[in-house]
């Protein structure tokens, strides 16, 4: 596998010339293509790549989102996961989507100044459309968590015309700006966002949930919610904690945990 020249400048050298994190993206690996860079990583997880491990490719031939969702991924676009391993990310499988997309909120806001917000439980919307998604997977033996996988997709580079046959309304960061972004100072910005955010897990969940209420657009919006035994259809009221949402229905108010839910959908016009 060959280092990949993409066209957002986002190659091994400058992102490492960037990096202000501890351990996330401190050993990276790019690639010209690949069918998710999950796959990779679980592979290169399973032969004991350390945590923090970053693997970026120029574009995805298999890119899915949650519940194996197929998730489109051109060249110009951001399609990265990073492998995190115990004791770090114990803690956090259950938020780690939720935490993933609220990184990215923060770097698109601090990089670039667009107002991206959270869309519950792990999307990231500008103006109602989609522009980043996350997907969670982990390996476990027993009860131990051997490693998680953060999948993450940013629709960067790119026109948004290639989504006109999606259903769900989605964008790309060059086309809000109008010009092309800076590839590799947004990864390692949304690695810097990632790392601290993780230790608020563990440290910090107030503040955690205070960053998760000041940049939601899920609040007042009519929600669906999916679950294995039931679907809960309301208004999302409130984060109750970082895990749990309150969504209000006719009858009453129901807690929905993160990990429970199968599938999302918000009433239009969002």
């Amino acid at each position: 596998m060959r280092e990949a020249k993409s066209p957002s400048g986002c190659t091994v050298k400058f992102v490492s010339n960037q990096l202000k994190t501890k351990q996330l993206g401190r050993t990276l690996m790019f690639v010209n293509e690949c069918t998710s860079t999950n796959d990779i990583g679980r592979e290169l997880a399973n032969k004991g790549a350390p945590h923090g491990f970053l693997i970026v490719s120029e574009t995805q031939s298999a890119g899915r989102g949650r519940h194996c969702r197929k998730w489109i991924s051109p060249r110009g676009g951001i399609w990265m996961t990073t492998i995190l391993r115990p004791p770090q990310v114990t803690p956090t499988l259950e938020v780690l989507p939720l935490i993933g997309a609220l990184s990215i909120t923060r770097s698109i806001q601090n990089v670039l100044g667009i107002n991206a917000k959270v869309r519950w439980p792990n999307d990231v919307v500008v103006d109602g459309s989609k522009v980043a998604g996350i997907i969670a997977e982990s390996q476990q033996e027993g009860n131990s968590v051997e490693f998680a996988l953060l999948g993450i997709g940013v629709n960067a580079n790119f026109p948004s015309s290639i989504f006109r046959d999606e259903n769900i309304p989605a964008t790309t960061l060059m086309e809000i700006q109008g010009a092309a972004i800076d590839g590799s100072k947004l990864v390692c910005e949304i690695l810097l966002e990632l790392e601290e955010l993780l230790a608020f897990v563990v440290s910090d969940r107030v503040h955690l949930l205070d960053l998760l209420r000041r940049n939601d657009c899920s609040a007042g919006r009519r929600v669906k919610v999916v679950m294995e035994k039931e679907t809960v259809e309301g208004v999302f009221v409130d984060y109750e904690s970082v895990e749990v949402i309150r969504v209000a229905t006719k009858e009453k108010l129901i807690a929905v945990n993160v990990a429970s839910a199968v599938f999302v959908e918000y009433s239009k016009p969002y």
